[in-house]
């Protein structure tokens, strides 16, 4: 059986929420570990003074909040599933500890004042329950320095975990639809009223509304380890207490992983719930022509991540977004706006529904990847307009006259989505022409004539019934 094979088996058979975890035996739970022991994970190394906090299973911090096991990391921080031991907030938390250095402290402080604002602002408007909010926020004191801490809801997979599920054929439409809709409630929220930009809308960063079975479940499943005498997997407690006494990887299954990686850039966190990982070369194979997954038509989720977000007056970066689903002004150096989100989740839903990423650019470089994005971009557009073109710092770098800059027109072909629907992926064109023309005012070239979240809500394909 060869590794893709087995991790499907694993994950099906064992990581299934639903699994009576009094039914794991001790194969089971080896298996399981095998599967979790694959995810790459934070750099020991980082244990420093002005890095990550040592951080042990059982750990209660703040005297309030008991360390169940880790969800994931990032370069600022790691992420814990606790137990709220006190009788106000939520059961279980999501917390968020922030490595010491002054800069990530600073980091931390401009996502809480975004997460305040995100909270507080007005929790009656339609698209507030499709914020992930934040619970709580603190200091903690470890041998490595002064860390922030922000507890926040607990949240079940992401959108990638979907279309993981999915073996990236794509989620059935109309679920696709009920998830779009909800994203966008939820920036109609972050921008009409916090007027915050996200700028990273992305699959990784939409995250399941879980009940608390769900979560008690994952926890029974973290104490069967304990339970039979088995070592936790590395992906559930900090890389600096991990022993490592397995096999290590093989050459064929560290390449997928950061090849995976790679291409999907930083994912957010709670995602690590079920420890599932794609053969990154299905990416590149031709699409599968089967039926779409069905998802539950009572699916919410909530948009995640504000780590990366800003201020529309006040922008911390002027290169936003993850590559793939980055706007074309923000290519161009022609500034940003909330239309950068739009663009965004115009990308994702063609991904929903097809399992591929509408734009993927190929390049070593950052300039060669922008060429190469652009060229995508004017295919699947039909072209870009010249006053377009002629905006922003980088614009001269690709154009001249409207036209791109070393590139053979002969090379570029003409596809734009509703073609693509139906000519790839074998739509019948009734059905592509609405979604087409959705997608496609979602990602119009000029900024300011691109729905914004509001008015993508009231558009054809969004109130058409199924």
């Amino acid at each position: 059986m060869d590794y893709s094979m087995f991790r499907e088996m694993i994950i099906e058979q064992l990581l299934s929420p639903s699994k009576d975890t009094s039914l794991l035996d001790l194969d089971d739970i080896q298996k399981i570990r095998y599967i979790e022991n694959k995810e790459s994970q934070e750099d020991e190394d980082e244990y420093i003074t002005g890095g990550y906090m040592p951080i042990n299973i059982g750990d209660i911090l703040k005297e309030q909040y008991k360390v169940c096991r880790k969800l994931g990391w990032g370069h600022f921080s790691t992420v814990w599933l606790c137990r709220n031991l006190s009788n106000e907030g939520p059961t279980y938390v999501a917390l968020k500890i922030c490595k010491s250095a002054q800069s990530f402290a600073v980091v931390a402080q401009d996502e809480i004042k975004l997460l305040r604002e995100t909270k507080l602002i007005d929790p009656t408007h339609i698209g507030y329950k499709h914020i992930v909010q934040m619970v709580d926020t603190f200091k903690l004191v470890s041998v490595n320095g002064v860390h922030t801490a922000i507890s926040m809801e607990i949240m079940g997979p992401s959108l990638l975990h979907l279309l993981i599920q999915s073996d990236f054929r794509g989620i059935h439409l109309s679920g696709c639809k009920r998830i779009i809709t909800q994203v966008l409630k939820g920036l109609s929220y972050l921008h009409e009223k916090c007027r915050i930009i996200h700028t990273d809308i992305k699959p990784e960063n939409i995250l399941i509304k879980v009940d608390e079975n769900y979560i008690k479940t994952i926890i029974s499943k973290t104490e069967k380890f304990t339970e039979l005498g088995i070592d936790m997997p590395r992906s559930y407690v900090a890389s600096d207490c991990w022993i490592d006494k397995d096999k290590r990887l093989g050459d064929s299954d560290e390449n997928i992983i950061s090849k995976f990686e790679e291409q999907r850039g930083q994912s957010y966190p709670y995602d690590k719930f079920l420890g599932e990982l794609t053969d990154f070369k299905r990416r590149h194979g031709e699409p599968r022509l089967n039926a779409p997954m069905w998802v539950s038509p009572n699916i919410e989720i909530k948009i995640a991540d504000l780590g990366n977000s800003c201020w529309e007056d006040h922008h911390f970066s002027a290169e936003i977004q993850t590559r793939q689903y980055r706007a074309l002004e923000v290519i161009l150096g022609a500034g940003y706006g909330f239309p950068a989100d739009i663009w965004s989740v115009g990308c994702m839903g063609f991904e929903m529904v097809t399992g591929e990423m509408l734009f993927s650019p190929k390049g070593e470089e950052s300039k060669i990847t922008n060429r190469d994005h652009l060229c995508l971009i004017y295919e699947t557009l039909g072209g870009i307009p010249q006053y377009i073109t002629e905006k922003g710092t980088n614009a001269r770098q690709y154009f001249s006259n409207g036209e791109l800059l070393r590139v053979n027109k002969k090379w570029l072909r003409i596809w734009k989505i509703e073609d693509v629907l139906v000519e790839k992926y074998k739509w019948k064109r009734v059905d592509a022409i609405p979604f087409a023309g959705f997608l496609e005012s979602l990602i119009e070239p000029d900024p300011a004539l691109r729905l914004t979240a509001s008015m993508a809500l009231q558009s054809e394909w969004i109130t058409m019934n199924e």
